[in-house]
């Protein structure tokens, strides 16, 4: 039996789970953009696990991989994990470092404030949001535009609306159960924001099930913009993150990292609301 021989370089892509729409299309159109730049992508899924990030770095770089693309879940990225010499770039979101890093994002401060001043504009008061998981504690700039974009409308933010799932099974059902026990125990919400589309039926689920409908009683806003986020019944207002961008504009930094030419230190992609009957 003739042994595959691999002649192509390898990229590592690290992305915190593969179940999940954004990462599944972010890591896809990285992969691509890389085959067509010479290289091959292995993509490794962190399970929601820093420590599993953790193993995933160190594994690339044990073999021989020529660059790193990776969507952390970490705080702070502990300064012997990783090679000084190793080309890597953040996508999406970035840990804490002594380390000049690349950059490539949106800036999901000013999406969470777009999305959030869109629902007072239609009236809404009482907005719940679901700012998505992370593997380590940190602040989310998505609960920082949430904020903003509350007080600058004279609204008290109340850190009872917002709600953080543990990670531990699917984002429906995590989102289901979160909103479904929240007004079980009679708290008044008028709009919800997701993390993303799969967490948006998740909370429409919820709301049918003690008798609320989007968007007659409740608005509803989501993050990524899948496919799905359209054929819903109602259709949904999304954020779209533009991931074929990102990818592409992050493989193009990694590239000017290997091969030893100035990269961009942040470079940022513009997101764009997607008003739908979810909001109407």
């Amino acid at each position: 039996m003739s042994t595959m021989q691999v002649t192509r370089p390898t990229v590592g892509i690290v992305v915190p789970t593969v179940d999940n729409s954004f990462f599944s299309n972010l890591a896809n159109s990285a992969a691509r953009c890389l085959s067509g730049l010479g290289y091959t992508a292995l993509i490794l899924s962190s399970l929601n696990s820093a420590e599993q990030e953790k193993e995933h770095l160190k594994a690339l770089t044990e073999i021989g991989a020529r660059g790193i693309l990776c969507v952390s879940g970490l705080s702070t990225l502990p300064e012997d994990l990783l090679p000084t010499d190793i080309p890597l770039v953040w996508l999406d979101r970035h840990p804490a470092s002594d380390r000049a890093i690349p950059l490539v994002a949106n800036d999901d401060r000013a999406a969470m404030a777009q999305a959030t001043e869109y629902l007072i504009g239609q009236g809404c008061r009482n907005i719940l949001l679901m700012p998505g998981f992370l593997a380590e504690t940190r602040t989310s700039p998505r609960v920082l535009g949430y904020e903003e974009a509350l007080r600058k409308h004279g609204i008290e933010p109340n850190p009872a609306y917002i709600l953080h799932r543990a990670g531990k099974k699917s984002s429906e059902t995590e989102t289901e159960e979160l909103v479904r026990d929240l007004m079980g125990q009679g708290v008044t919400v008028d709009a919800i924001i997701t993390s993303s589309d799969r967490a948006a039926f998740g909370v429409i689920t919820a709301l049918h099930r003690v008798g609320l409908y989007v968007p007659e009683d409740v608005k509803l806003i989501s993050f990524d913009n899948s496919p799905y986020s359209s054929m819903a019944s109602p259709a949904i207002t999304a954020l779209d993150r533009n991931p074929g961008m990102l990818a592409e504009t992050a493989c193009r930094t990694l590239l000017d990292l290997i091969e030893g030419r100035p990269a961009e230190k942040e470079t940022i992609i513009p997101v764009s609301l997607c008003r739908r009957d979810s909001t109407r």
